[in-house]
């Protein structure tokens, strides 16, 4: 039975994925279907030259793949690049990495479901002899989608088992289809090179009169094709399930990269050098191209009418092949598609039952059956090439946000990790950013109702994230009444999770607080019970000895002076549990206790990021391990920041109890800084002088601020820090500075982050005790 370890709590997927699972899970998307559906599409925009541009599109996929693999190998989480964009920027752009991707990954799914049932219908048609499939009174267009709606609905099922069954099935399912494709090639290249070589099918190489409309043509198939380079996105999805993930998502990466590129090329230019520019006009025929009006247009079928023609039962074979594809990628991207709307619900950007995990199967059901309904309306209303450009516009836009936030991340978190680095940085992330939007943008000219599409669905989005923001604008209205018509404020509440019982220092500065702010302090216990049992499985002589525990401290802080209430809850989710006590309570402050450390991939804690980053209240984190029973010596990092004051109001509390001596320390690294600082420094200095505290100003002029505050603090009893006003953005907890200071030091810490008052603060003079208050 797992008892109640707050800042220890994670929900995480279960690591069952290996090097070969997740490379195939990629394989699924890239060696999908697409390779048989848009090598004719792709050839009526460029010609020949789409040999050229799957090999351009390999260069230019590499750019992106690079950041992937070093943000992959620093923050191997769920939820791929829609996390890092929200961990580097501000929302919208947080917001919209995370919708970009959720809508792309489903957009595609329909997508190669609907070239299941297209490969269904030709299949059966093949099989039945017939030119024209009607079933019970439906044609072919209607088949089509009956067919790609029931193979949803299979693997929308395998998914909601689990991960497992799921990372099994894509192994024999990829591995199948790679055998397929290799045998296309070696027939066609085998058909090409048995005779004199048909050199006359590539003339011209390009299509267009004039240059300029040769490389807009080229680049047009580029964009069109792009899609079946989108692998290394959904691999990024596997994170949490990931064994070593820092490790094998690079390796799968480069492995489904590499591979995948010398297949396309090689399908490209045996499927041209068998069939030429012949123009068709039924999709059997074995022609890249159909006559159309007033253009001719791609055959999505040609690949397996080639195929009818230069191996045995080859029709068959590739048929099956598109249909299996299809499969292999609907997969991956049912997969890869819950995965994001599960993290945008565990962030609370997207409604929170989307993050939650079915209590027997640990997956998360709620996000996969939204998924799946997405890709069921895609597929019944949009046309198969309209679907194909606007999944590439989605992910186009997606990889262009991940570049940037391989740039931002490299320069904000630079402690981190990577055991893959990027070269030439940051040059190679910003050609990628330039090379996907000169792509995207020229889809414009080959699908625009695509961009209408995509436009549409942003529009959404931000509709969506500004009724979320409306809740702000709410409050900021009561706000305002409240200073027209002022009501008798509530009392003062402070909330204090316990997770271990010995940490008595953080009960007694939490009573301090209470007894000067005269709160009400309510002291939470939470006990974790594991998700596969019921709430009420909890041994009940347990609950007893955590009452008894929490009752010794509770008692603690009311024979310090401040009136003290204690709570045990028993819940699946610790997390959930203290933030439903925070907004149910009103709570205006939260003290949380911190062991010191991080984790790779966080900030300060798993749960500590996010209870600065998502509580609506105040917060300390205070790290006590260590701190003397009387602390004589206490630094204050100086900061021009608001939060600064309130910090150093605590430290004036501490101080005046214990009788201590607060250094006031400034570094700077410019003149500039330091007179600004100097200024700030005699404005706390002024509040220790008022209250009757012994204090000093220390200032140094240096290269780097941490540095120099990680020296200073190592004489000293405790350092208290007063956050940044960069603590809201996602990549930190209270700033850049605090937060690597925070991490560095070995002496006790207390972090300040405040929210609902934005003018300084200062303790009131009130009598406090002479000593501590006794151990129970």
């Amino acid at each position: 039975m797992a008892r109640g370890r707050g800042s220890e709590v994670e929900v995480k997927f279960r690591r069952d994925l290996g090097l070969l699972e997740i490379t195939m899970i990629g394989f699924g998307p890239t060696i999908g279907s697409t390779i048989f559906l848009l090598v004719g599409p792709g050839f009526a925009i460029t010609g020949p030259s789409l040999v050229l541009a799957f090999g351009l599109n390999f260069v230019v996929t590499m750019f992106t793949a690079m950041a992937y693999m070093e943000l992959s190998s620093a923050f191997p989480e769920t939820g791929g690049g829609y996390l890092w964009i929200r961990r580097s920027m501000r929302d919208p752009w947080g917001f919209l990495g995370g919708w970009l991707s959720w809508f792309g990954h489903c957009i595609v799914a329909s997508f190669y479901i609907f070239g299941f049932g297209l490969g269904a219908v030709i299949m059966l048609k093949t099989l039945l002899g017939t030119q024209t499939l009607v079933l019970a009174g439906l044609g072919e267009g209607a088949l089509i989608r009956i067919f790609a709606v029931l193979a949803a609905g299979v693997f929308i099922l395998l998914n909601y088992r689990g991960t497992k069954i799921t990372g099994r099935w894509e192994t024999i399912v990829t591995t199948t289809l790679i055998g397929i494709v290799v045998a296309f090639i070696v027939f066609a290249l085998y058909a090409a090179f048995s005779g004199p070589f048909p050199s006359d099918h590539f003339q011209p190489f390009f299509r267009g009169d004039t240059n300029w409309a040769q490389f807009l043509s080229l680049l047009g198939s580029m964009g069109f094709t792009f899609i079946v380079f989108e692998g290394y996105e959904i691999i990024a999805q596997t994170g949490e399930e990931c064994r070593e993930p820092e490790k094998n998502i690079p390796r799968a990466n480069i492995i489904v990269i590499c591979v995948s590129t010398v297949i396309f090329v090689l399908v490209a230019f045996g499927a041209i050098a068998v069939a030429g520019d012949c123009v068709g006009t039924d999709p059997q025929d074995p022609c890249l191209v159909l006559s159309a009006s007033p253009d001719p247009v791609g055959n999505n079928n040609a690949i397996a009418a080639i195929a009818g023609r230069i191996m045995p039962f080859g029709l068959y074979i590739v048929t099956f092949g598109v249909a299996l594809g299809a499969l292999a990628a609907l997969n991956s991207l049912v997969f890869s598609s819950s995965r994001v709307s599960f993290a945008m619900g565990r962030d609370g950007t997207i409604p929170k039952v989307f993050g939650r995990l079915h209590p027997k199967k640990r997956t998360p059901h709620v996000s996969i059956g939204a998924s799946g309904l997405i890709i069921v309306v895609m597929t019944l209303t949009l046309d198969i090439n309209t679907v194909a450009a606007s999944a590439d516009i989605m992910f186009l836009l997606l990889f262009l946000l991940v570049n940037w936030a391989a740039i931002v991340l490299r320069r904000t978190m630079p402690d981190v990790k990577r055991h893959y680095l990027m070269p030439l940085f940051p040059l190679i992330p910003i050609i990628g950013i330039a090379t996907k939007f000169v792509i995207a943008m020229s889809l414009w000219a080959i699908e625009p109702f695509a961009w209408f599409v995509a436009l549409g669905w942003i529009g959404l989005g931000l509709a969506v994230h500004t009724l979320y923001q409306k809740k702000e604008v709410v409050a900021g209205v009561a706000k305002a009444v409240e200073a027209i018509l002022p009501a008798p404020r509530a009392r003062y509440r402070i909330l204090l999770p316990i997770e271990d019982f010995e940490r008595v220092e953080l009960v007694d500065f939490a009573a301090l607080v209470a007894q000067v702010e005269d709160a009400e302090l309510t002291l939470l216990h939470v006990i974790e019970v594991p998700p596969a049992l019921p709430i009420d499985a909890i041994d009940r002589f347990y609950v007893s000895e955590v009452r008894w525990n929490l009752g010794k401290l509770r008692r603690r802080a009311e024979d310090a002076g401040a009136t003290a209430t204690a709570r045990v809850e028993v819940s699946h989710k610790v997390f959930d549990a203290i933030l439903e006590n925070i907004q149910e309570d009103e709570t205006d402050l939260l003290i949380l206790g911190w062991k010191g450390g991080w984790r790779k991939g966080r900030i300060l804690g798993t749960n500590v990021d996010r209870f600065v980053q998502e509580a609506p209240c105040d917060v300390v984190v205070f790290k006590g391990a260590g701190l003397k029973e009387r602390p004589e010596r206490i630094l204050v990092m100086n900061a021009p920041e608001w939060h600064v004051s309130y910090a150093t109001g605590y430290a004036i509390l501490l101080a005046k109890k214990h009788k201590a001596r607060i250094t006031v320390f400034t570094a700077a690294q410019t003149d500039t800084e330091m007179a600004k600082e100097t200024a700030y420094s005699a404005r706390l200095a002024e509040m220790c002088r008022t209250h009757g505290v012994a204090f000093e100003e220390k200032f140094l002029k240096t290269r780097s601020i941490a540095d120099a505050v990680v020296a200073e603090a190592a004489t000293y009893d405790l350092v208290v820090l007063g956050a940044s006003s960069e603590w809201r953005l996602t990549q930190f907890a209270f700033g850049p500075m605090q937060d690597q200071i925070a991490r560095r030091i070995a002496a006790p810490t207390l972090m300040v982050r405040r929210i609902r008052r934005k003018e300084s603060w200062t303790p009131p003079a009130v009598p406090l005790p002479a000593s501590p208050p006794p151990s129970p």
